[in-house]
């Protein structure tokens, strides 16, 4: 028997919060949202998690809104009643990509801080530590996420008590050309008012390494072209224009 197909070996791929994961090096992925995107039928009720380890998120396009939550363990108070049931992600991936959900108690979930972050800001966040992002504006989001210490369990979704959690969702149901069409329109879509800070500059010679790398579509290169010469006051063509593909 084969063994699933595992979306993080994949240089791109969907994620069931509704965003594109692309690998970069050294522990950093690029997170395209684009509001056509798939997400998990559950969304809504099951968007609170956390991560097994730090990371620093840096926004390249749009606006990210990230929600830091408070988590109380079921019995810790009593006058606090559980909202969700936490589920544990542990284990192989299924053939649809996704690892196991499974039921790891109940607690009660609050919203503790909303923070908007704009192109060329970043936010951090440590493991194991509740929250949720949602893409602010048109809904078209890209950012950086650089990993740091990394914990040994693993994290954890929560869903809302009564609601039956999507365990099925399929992270290849779009082909590696659909998810690079909407990396794409995403990236190719900002202004001078949406472009990464200078000091961020350096990450762009680390996403044209990696689509070097993974042999990515020519109009992912125009972007990141057109970035530099925006900053440079001049202009490129805009993503499509190109036909020959890098070496």
């Amino acid at each position: 028997m084969s063994a699933a197909h595992d979306p993080m070996k994949a240089p791109i791929s969907l994620h069931g919060l509704g965003f594109i994961q692309v690998q970069l090096q050294a522990g950093q992925r690029l997170h395209v949202w684009h509001p056509e995107l798939p997400r998990r039928s559950c969304f809504e009720f099951s968007a609170i998690h956390s991560h097994r380890f730090d990371f620093t998120s840096t926004v390249l396009v749009g606006t990210q809104v990230n929600i830091d939550y408070g988590d109380i363990p079921e019995g810790t108070y009593h006058n606090v009643p559980p909202t969700h049931v936490l589920y544990l992600h542990e284990g192989p991936r299924s053939p649809r990509g996704g690892r196991p959900w499974t039921p790891n108690g109940k607690a009660h979930m609050s919203e503790l801080e909303r923070t908007e972050i704009h192109a060329g800001s970043s936010y951090q966040m440590k493991a194991y530590r509740f929250h949720r992002t949602e893409p602010g504006g048109d809904g078209k989001v890209a950012t950086i996420m650089t990993k740091g210490r990394e914990g040994q369990k693993g994290a954890q979704s929560s869903c809302l008590i009564g609601i039956e959690p999507d365990t099925d969702f399929d992270r290849f149901q779009l082909t590696p050309a659909q998810l690079w069409a909407y990396a794409i329109d995403v990236l190719s879509g900002s202004t001078a008012a949406n472009l990464i800070a200078q000091a961020e500059l350096e990450l762009l010679g680390k996403v044209e390494q990696m689509a070097a790398y993974y042999e990515g579509p020519n109009g992912f290169f125009d972007w990141i072209d057109q970035q530099r010469s925006l900053r440079n006051g001049s202009t490129l063509p805009m993503p499509g224009d190109a036909q020959e593909a890098r070496p």
